[in-house]
């Protein structure tokens, strides 16, 4: 019993083996997310295991991590700066309206709230679709809104769970950062990895990592809604 338990096929190793990697994949994310400004990198390597993890491959989580880490930098900066920018632009606009005008006219800050939301929402996508699709800078953002916006149930579910979790973030910051610094990083992105490898799969997308191939696909220019992509990956 004990012998088919840990043997390299049974569902028992496999769990260990995942946990193991979820344990790791989160240690290396949160030591390159040290930086800061190597965030958006992290992220996109990040998901580039978890969703391989959930394809069913068997990823050598360090060399595969900082390959996609490597291989991604400059355009998952390049993102990251830019999010950070329109977050900040309206973020500032919102106390600017808060701080400056009169109750009777709160209400200007709700276009910038709603745009904020909606810029959130496309920054779920924009890293994981560049983990695993070679997109230009602006059909990498126009894509992460068409599914942000088409697989709406889900973009909302990403929203709530998020803010749920920057309040818990905020009454108890000691136990929450102890928790994503352990593994709740990886725990997270592979949560969020269940619907995104579906929707990437829903779109005709073949989700496995390979070693043997050099190239990550594209996804065309038609919406994404109505598009297949089929591809292989790396």
């Amino acid at each position: 019993m004990a012998s088919s338990f840990f043997s390299p096929k049974s569902a028992g190793t496999r769990f260990l083996t995942g946990l193991c990697n979820l344990i790791i994949v989160n240690f290396l994310f949160v030591l390159t997310c040290i930086p800061v400004f190597t965030i958006g990198a992290s992220l996109t390597a990040l998901y580039r295991i978890t969703i391989a993890i959930l394809a069913g491959d068997n990823p050598a989580v360090f060399k595969d991590y900082f390959k996609a880490f490597k291989s991604n930098f400059l355009k998952a900066t390049g993102l990251q700066f830019f999010y950070m920018a329109l977050f900040a632009f309206f973020i500032f606009e919102i106390v600017m309206v808060r701080t400056m005008l009169t109750e009777q006219y709160q209400w200007s800050a709700y276009p910038a709230m709603i745009l904020l939301i909606i810029i959130f929402a496309a920054s779920c996508y924009s890293f994981p679709i560049l983990a695993w699709f070679d997109e230009s800078f602006k059909q990498l953002l126009k894509n992460s809104l068409l599914i942000a916006v088409t697989n709406l149930p889900v973009t909302v579910m990403y929203i709530v769970f998020s803010g749920l979790l920057a309040y818990l973030a905020y009454q108890f910051p000691t136990t929450v950062l102890s928790i994503m610094v352990f593994m709740g990083c990886s725990t997270l992105a592979i949560f969020y990895s269940l619907f995104l490898k579906r929707i990437f799969e829903k779109h005709g997308a073949k989700i496995s990592f390979k070693e043997e191939d050099d190239d990550k696909p594209a996804i065309d220019d038609k919406p994404i809604s109505s598009e297949e992509i089929s591809s292989e990956k790396k």
